[in-house]
């Protein structure tokens, strides 16, 4: 921790504080985990006001900013910044960056909003017009505020619009291509970073959810850096390197109830990681022991997360952080069947995804396939295992805390084990020093090595290339099959959110308006403007 570790204690307990405040902050109002707009026996959404003014949004703020201050001030030192290392960016990496995020912006506010886009979306407007509702309350399927309160925040610069609701997906998705560099780098090597950074800044899921209002594409963001940092931590063996571990993990809990999977994917590689590395630890020491190491990323990760998790336990909401228990599903051999054919094509049955489009591309496919070989001839190995966990979970046994499979929007949660398994292959095919070492010695390198080189590079051109290619034809056709309901009821909740304030919308609707529709046309138009009775007529 340092070399006084009694001077830390204060800043701790300046942590340990603030994050009690924020809990009894969270569970003090009364908790409302459905919506917040209901539907009476005639048809007619009412608004359903909820009787909390105190304390302030920027109180909030406060206290979770001077918690991470307390945090940091504690593990502070030489090594306290080492969480910024992994992002160091190189020129090809600035370029990656770049091509992602042109690809995400393009025709970022072309579909209307698509269901839970509209539920967050209304969330947003909601608390932007004075409901409100603590941070770290639940809301969406009994996950924090957290995405509806930062999509407030930016509506407020921007406006109510499809363009501001989608900003913060697009600034998470982009983030994303540093943070799987980062992976890739600590897991391996820069090349493995490099074609990861590649592969996902085109890879036309991540694209294609990276423009929508949904809080499933952030917390893959935080797992990255969590599990990059964690294979620095473990060779380093900085305590700051284990605490800043324990909070990107907190982090991740904030949003989408799938981060879940992430202290799981921890847990399997310390613990191969502590029975593997018994030798090496023994030849080069840690610099505190591993058991220390690990209280303090799970005091770090409890501070953090302990604002998020407590109200679940205060209104008795299940742990996955879904409205419902961990369970296997009623199906689970078809499920399972499924969730593993989804990577080989099987077609999304979400209203998110909107194409034809598979998962994952034919050539990012192969690779993956290569990749998943390689990581099962090395199974022992704790990176290789985790990749596997995290395929595990997200496939076969994803009906436990994901069900209704396969969903594509929820594959987002595997995300580091498939931008690792799509740069695995090329990892020793780029490695250069065999050349190296043929020039030490005065011996020209064979022909064979150096043709393997250019073909990796042409391959992986060739799986950017067909990203490219694949994200643009997916957004056209996602185009083409937008319900015509939906249309309707974006048009209709633009036109009612002009009316005086508190008068109520009756709509006509035709029959394309469909039963979703009814469901989150109220949604709809307090995201345009501001929450109001509304009523529909046939």
């Amino acid at each position: 921790m340092s070399r006084q570790p009694l001077a830390k204690i204060p800043a701790l307990g300046a942590a340990v504080v603030c994050s009690l405040l924020l809990m009894v902050i969270t569970i003090t109002p009364p908790v409302v985990v459905g919506d917040w707009a209901r539907l009476d026996t005639v048809g007619r959404y009412t608004p359903q006001a909820i009787p909390y003014t105190w304390p302030s949004y920027g109180l909030q703020i406060g206290l979770w900013a001077g918690m991470m201050l307390s945090l940091w001030w504690a593990f502070r030192g030489n090594h306290s910044t080492s969480f910024i290392k992994p992002l160091r960016f190189p020129a090809m990496l600035l370029i990656l960056i770049l091509l992602g995020f042109g690809l995400r912006l393009y025709s970022l506010n072309r579909l209307p909003l698509l269901i839970d886009e509209i539920g967050f979306a209304a969330r947003a407007a909601d608390m932007l017009h004075g409901q409100h509702v603590p941070i770290f309350a639940p809301g969406h399927n009994g996950n924090p505020s957290v995405f509806s309160w930062l999509l407030s925040g930016v509506m407020s610069v921007f406006g109510q619009n499809i363009f501001a609701a989608r900003l913060l997906s697009l600034l998470f998705g982009t983030l994303s291509i540093p943070a799987a560099y980062a992976l890739g780098r600590s897991w391996w090597s820069h090349r493995v970073g490099l074609v990861a950074a590649a592969f996902l800044a085109t890879y036309p899921a991540h694209v294609h959810f990276s423009r929508l209002a949904l809080y499933n594409i952030i917390d893959p963001f935080f797992m990255l850096l969590a599990l990059a940092l964690l294979a620095r931590a473990l060779r380093r063996g900085y305590l700051a390197d284990f605490a800043w571990v324990g909070i990107w993990a907190g982090i991740a809990q904030y949003f989408y109830h799938g981060s879940r999977l992430l202290p799981v994917l921890i847990g399997v590689y310390l613990l191969l990681f502590t029975r593997r590395s018994k030798r090496q630890v023994q030849q080069q020491p840690l610099r505190v022991s591993v058991p220390l190491s690990l209280c303090v990323m799970l005091f770090v990760f409890v501070i953090v997360t302990l604002p998020r998790f407590a109200p679940m336990f205060t209104a008795n909401l299940p742990l996955t952080g879904n409205l419902e228990g961990v369970r296997l599903p009623s199906d689970l051999a078809a499920n399972a069947l499924r969730s593993v054919l989804a990577w080989v094509g099987q077609p999304d049955v979400s209203p998110f995804w909107l194409g034809s489009v598979p998962l994952l591309p034919v050539l990012a496919l192969l690779a993956a396939g290569v990749g998943l070989v390689i990581a099962l001839r090395y199974l022992r190995d704790p990176r290789h295992a985790v990749l596997l966990t995290a395929l595990l979970l997200t496939t076969m046994f994803g009906g436990v805390i994901w069900p209704a499979a396969p969903l594509y929007v929820r594959y987002m949660t595997a995300l580091p084990a498939i931008v690792l398994l799509v740069a695995l292959p090329f990892e020793s095919i780029l490695n250069r020093r065999d050349a190296e070492k043929h020039r030490e010695i005065g011996v020209q390198e064979p022909r064979f090595y150096k043709q393997m080189r250019q073909l990796a590079i042409l391959l992986i051109t060739l799986i950017t290339a067909q990203g490219i290619i694949v994200s643009i034809q997916h957004t056209r056709e996602a185009y083409e099959h937008v319900p015509a309901g939906l249309w309707e009821a974006d048009t209709l909740a633009r036109a009612a959110s002009h009316l005086p304030e508190g008068v109520e919308a009756r709509l006509k609707v035709s029959d394309d308006f469909g039963e979703v529709e009814r469901v989150t046309i109220a949604d709809y138009i307090a995201f345009y403007g501001q929450r109001r009775p509304v009523s529909i007529i046939k």
